[in-house]
């Protein structure tokens, strides 16, 4: 009877076939999606100018109230007026940017009227403002 216990030998090597097929998928898989990856812009060392002029983005503000009451830049202005001055603003600048700032109690009608007005003036740039909310708040 055999009673010497077998000793167990180290590995002494590795297996690199496990290795290699996880780069070869990796490898793979960046070289497919880096062609879908479209570059931004092409960097262009712009010279300076002297006598050059910033464009400066227009923008009109449309503030609606929870009393009803809207201004345009601060000024006070009535839904029937909000049409003719947003078109007198739009002819002055065909880049220019409105946002409408609607307080929390306005109601959603009001809102989309005010916001159609605004569209059938021509105006291709409208956006509505908010706060960003607390990250206690968010759950809410």
């Amino acid at each position: 009877m055999n009673l010497r216990r077998k000793t167990i030998q180290p590995m002494t090597h590795l297996d690199m076939t496990p290795t290699i097929d996880v780069i070869l998928t990796l490898l793979t898989f960046f070289m497919l999606t880096s062609a879908f990856i479209k570059t931004a812009a092409i960097n262009v060392d712009l010279p300076s100018s002297s006598t050059s002029d910033i464009q400066p983005v227009r923008e009109a503000v449309v503030t609606i109230y929870r009393t009803g009451e809207m201004t345009l830049n601060d000024q006070p202005i009535t839904v029937s007026d909000l049409g003719i001055r947003v078109k007198e603003l739009y002819i002055q600048d065909k880049d220019i940017v409105v946002t409408i700032r609607g307080d929390k109690g306005v109601s959603y009608g009001q809102l989309i009227e005010s916001m159609d007005i605004v569209r059938l003036t021509g105006v291709k740039r409208l956006s509505l403002a908010t706060t960003v909310k607390e990250e206690g708040n968010a759950a809410k």
